[in-house]
């Protein structure tokens, strides 16, 4: 038995006998329901596209941070280290800025995952961030889902109300839940896994090929991350990031989370050394320009992993 196995098979008897835990109040249980007045755009930006030079700058870090301040702006919130009682003036913001919302998410999401992978604290409150405002692009994008779901309705059920031009709040929330869950505990990931896999399923049906196949890619690393109790299976894990792979080849992320969590599964080295290796030797030149900030810190996390496999922390 490899050691992530093991670590599987502990925390799962840990989870029958102290039950899983959601670990969050979600936005629409909140109580709330007005929306604020979306405030002026933040200075030195056009008024149509406040925090886009920033964003488009986002290998640097403190770029991603000036256009999260910039959106923030815009929408007249602020998801920073107070009670969320405190981040609005109310619980959600105007539908007309339900794609800033959406950007908010996938920023602060980007943000965590690239700068913070080494600091716990933090990752964790800009993941938690992400999902907040993740809350609110879905609210923001379905008056029938924020409904459903202030009247105590099932996820499963006001999730499928949400249409396909909210396909980014869907995502960078379900992909930001995913990751907030799992550096919570086990027992998070178990309290959560159904509303992020309703969330990325109904993704997956609306547009299978959103951001470089990312639905596909998801669900490879969900069904390998997964114990088998709780739905894993490693045929369906193969098969999604085979899909996601055959919709965008030069999507290296798809290759770092196969080798992170398939490879690891499977306890298959070789596979693991493969993929990473095609990824350190991928041209980034032949990658769309919109995605190389992400494709560098795929190629640092590739890096990271082949550390930890000779450190002997993976096999």
């Amino acid at each position: 038995m490899t050691k992530r196995s093991l670590e599987v098979t502990i925390l799962g008897l840990a989870l029958t006998l102290t039950g899983a835990c959601k670990g969050r109040t979600a936005a629409w249980e909140e109580g709330t329901s007005k929306s604020p007045e979306p405030a002026p755009a933040a200075a030195g930006d056009s008024a149509e596209k406040p925090g886009q030079a920033a964003w488009d700058a986002r290998s640097d870090k403190a770029k991603v941070l000036e256009a999260i301040a910039a959106w923030e702006q815009v929408v007249g919130c602020t998801a920073g280290t107070t009670s969320p009682k405190d981040r609005c003036a109310n619980a959600s913001t105007a539908a007309a800025n339900k794609e800033t919302l959406a950007m908010l998410t996938r920023a602060n999401y980007f943000y965590a995952d690239s700068y913070l992978r080494g600091s716990e604290a933090e990752y964790l409150e800009f993941m938690d961030r992400a999902v907040w405002w993740g809350e609110r692009a879905l609210i923001s994008a379905s008056p029938e889902f924020a409904d459903k779901m202030r009247n105590k309705g099932k996820f499963a059920d006001a999730i499928v109300l949400v249409g396909k031009d909210a396909q980014p709040a869907m995502y960078w929330y379900a992909s930001a839940l995913g990751k907030w869950a799992r550096a919570k505990g086990f027992g998070v990931v178990v309290g959560q896994k159904d509303n992020i896999k309703a969330t990325m399923t109904r993704a997956l049906e609306l547009d299978p090929t959103f951001f470089h196949g990312g639905p596909h890619r998801y669900f490879g690393a969900y069904y390998a991350v997964a114990p088998a109790f709780a739905g894993g299976d490693t045929n369906k894990s193969a098969d999604h990031f085979k899909k996601s792979l055959e919709l965008a080849p030069y999507y290296l992320g798809t290759k770092v989370l196969m080798a992170e969590n398939l490879a690891v599964k499977l306890d298959d080295a070789a596979m693991f050394d493969r993929l990473l290796k095609e990824v350190l030797e991928a041209d980034l030149s032949t990658v769309p320009p919109e995605i190389l900030p992400e494709m560098k810190v795929e190629q640092e996390k590739a890096r990271e992993l082949q550390k930890k496999k000779a450190d002997g922390d993976l096999f």
